[in-house]
């Protein structure tokens, strides 16, 4: 059973309880203010039920189909036959798949990182400058532009299916980050595992704790390394730290989470850095990274310009 069809029928007990004498005013207060969700369910099913009610003259003498009180689960088979609106209401809307659509919900963040909750008690934390949209049965499904932590509840009936690019990421309950920039995606994993798929691969390849998967998209091609899994996201405590890390990549990472743009010409694009470097202050770590690599390094009104010694 899924969250809202779950979330539907709690709401329907209790508008049918409400009209009884014994009802429970105090643990019906407690549901509503439980989960904003509660509400929404509840009105929207009283508002159905005050409609049919409203026009039950017209609606006299209509026959609901069999088929239709079949399919009810057992608990659920109100006496329709008594012309209750709410039994017919959640008949029509619920059965229909048509009660509380699995809206979907999209987050963007500019200069600061946002906390996300979702349906099933997981949380994220999408990365400065992202954008992540939020859909399907339980929130199952999730678009990533950007970068995002996933700390996820373990529930193996639940799929949880990310897209980034041409990637996508599936995991049942883990710790794990995804980086998505205009030409490859990164995947680190800091605990458990998840599977990563995309149409270039010949099979989804799984990944544990303390790996990371580099994948170039123009090229179709996957490359799997190893990560320190307290390095994942090391976003979160003000700090990037890299492995054998492309200085391209180093360079999106500090537009994205330091605020700082940084060129990075062509001959230097794939040499490799391994390091620390602290962005609360961006322009002391564009600084700490060229004078590590002992590079030079020039600024103009467009940004940071990473150059060879001279």
């Amino acid at each position: 059973m899924s969250v809202e069809t779950r979330i539907a029928e709690e709401a329907a007990g209790w508008l049918l309880a409400s009209q009884g004498e014994d009802m429970d005013w105090q643990g019906f207060t407690l549901w509503l203010e439980a989960d904003d969700r509660h509400r929404q369910a509840y009105d929207q099913l009283a508002l159905a039920d005050d409609l049919l009610s409203a026009h039950a003259p017209s609606l006299a003498g209509a026959v609901i189909e069999p088929s239709v009180i079949a399919h009810l689960p057992v608990r659920r088979r109100w006496p329709l036959w008594t012309g209750g609106a709410i039994a017919a209401s959640l008949a029509a809307v619920v059965l229909a798949g048509q009660f509380m659509p699995a809206a979907s919900s999209t987050y963007t963040t500019q200069g600061a990182a946002q906390s996300i909750a979702l349906a099933d008690g997981s949380t994220v934390l999408l990365a400065p400058r992202s954008r992540m949209t939020v859909s399907g049965d339980g929130g199952s499904q999730i678009a990533l532009a950007g970068a995002a932590y996933f700390d996820i509840r373990h529930d193996p009936r639940r799929a949880l299916a990310i897209t980034a690019g041409q990637l996508t990421v599936t995991d049942i309950g883990t710790r794990f980050e995804i980086r998505q920039h205009p030409g490859d995606v990164v995947v680190e994993v800091a605990e458990g595992r998840v599977s990563a798929q995309a149409a270039a691969m010949a099979a989804p390849m799984p990944l544990v704790a303390g790996k990371r998967l580099d994948f170039d998209m123009a090229a179709g091609r996957a490359t799997v390394s190893a990560v320190v899994p307290q390095d994942v996201a090391a976003w979160r405590e003000g700090r990037l730290s890299y492995t054998s890390a492309p200085l391209e990549l180093v360079a999106r990472d500090l537009a994205r989470y330091a605020g700082v743009r940084v060129e990075v010409p062509r001959a230097l694009a794939r040499r490799q850095f391994s390091g620390s470097l602290f962005i609360s202050d961006g322009n002391a770590a564009v600084r700490d990274l060229a004078q590590l690599m002992q590079l030079g390094l020039r600024h103009d009104g467009a940004g940071w310009h990473l150059e060879p010694a001279r």
